[in-house]
């Protein structure tokens, strides 16, 4: 895992046409392995709306519309089955522009408009977070791409890889207070390979591990990206270097967040990895009431 995973939505200074187009096909392959990942777990996977609604977006990216349709239903039917009814009013509305595509989108479009007709789902403030996914999940594909590079490597289980896969898709409506990613994910789980994972992730992608347990971390390295940055992607800015920033990992492999670190920041970062029980630490002990 190393430039391949590289993407960009836009040419960067010096760039032509040519680069541009590549960094559209790398992203396009991006997406492409994303959805060969999920549809391969699928049939293993207890409750699988989630996934189906991160292919829904996948698809979309691709502009392949009659395969989106057919997730947001496949999507909509778990709900039609008395599961998962906070997410009746979303799948309604995005299933209201395929309803007139297919008969058993419509079957499924009609069955849902009764469970709201009955009072089966609630449209309030948080419900609205579920359309800002993208916002919380922005960096899904990598993670995905972890989970399977780990899986691969034999570094976790069948079982492991197939929990955390459908974890990263779970679609909730608040706002995460914790970038959900595989090494959180696998904490959270309890997974038994959490330990072996942090220690593969450091040798293989060459990246010191730092302890943000034992850190003293520097307010003025912290505040130089903000809060909802750090609990919407994995990285955290924690101290100084020589006059440069510090800023720990939860993803080695994941190339644009450092990217976009290197440019909300200006100046030169060094990265290191981190486990997910000091990332939070930090980062409840930041964002709590008082801050530092």
């Amino acid at each position: 895992m190393s430039d391949e995973y590289i993407s960009a939505d836009f040419p960067l200074d010096g760039e032509d046409l040519t680069g541009t187009a590549d960094s559209l096909l790398i992203e396009h392959q991006e997406i492409q392995e994303a959805i060969g990942i999920l549809e391969e777990v699928l049939p293993d996977v207890e409750d699988p709306l989630g996934i189906f609604i991160a292919l829904f977006d996948l698809y979309n990216e691709l502009e392949n519309m009659d395969e989106a349709g057919a997730c947001l239903m496949e999507a909509a039917r778990r709900v039609s089955l008395g599961e998962h009814t906070e997410l009746t009013y979303f799948l309604h509305n995005h299933l209201e522009l395929y309803a007139h595509l297919h008969a058993d989108v419509q079957e499924v479009y009609e069955r849902l408009s009764q469970q709201i007709s009955h009072g089966q789902g609630e449209l309030g403030e948080n419900t609205l977070h579920l359309d800002q996914r993208k916002i919380y999940q922005a960096d899904l594909i990598p993670e995905l791409m972890l989970a399977k590079h780990l899986h691969r490597f034999r570094v976790i289980s069948d079982e492991e890889c197939m929990l955390v896969l459908q974890g990263l898709c779970v679609c909730e409506n608040r706002e995460p207070d914790m970038p959900r990613c595989v090494l959180s994910l696998m904490e959270e789980l309890e997974l038994p390979h959490l330990i072996p994972a942090i220690e593969y992730l450091a040798e293989d992608a060459q990246m010191p591990y730092i302890d943000l347990n034992l850190m003293d971390p520097d307010p003025e390295i912290l505040e130089r990206l903000s809060k909802d940055f750090y609990r919407y992607r994995g990285a955290l800015a924690v101290a100084a270097v020589g006059g440069e920033a510090l800023v720990a990992m939860l993803n080695p492999y994941n190339l644009q967040l450092k990217e976009d670190v290197s440019l909300l920041i200006g100046s030169e970062v060094h990265f290191t990895l981190c486990s997910a029980s000091g990332y939070r630490a930090l980062l409840n002990l930041y964002v709590g009431e008082g801050g530092f």
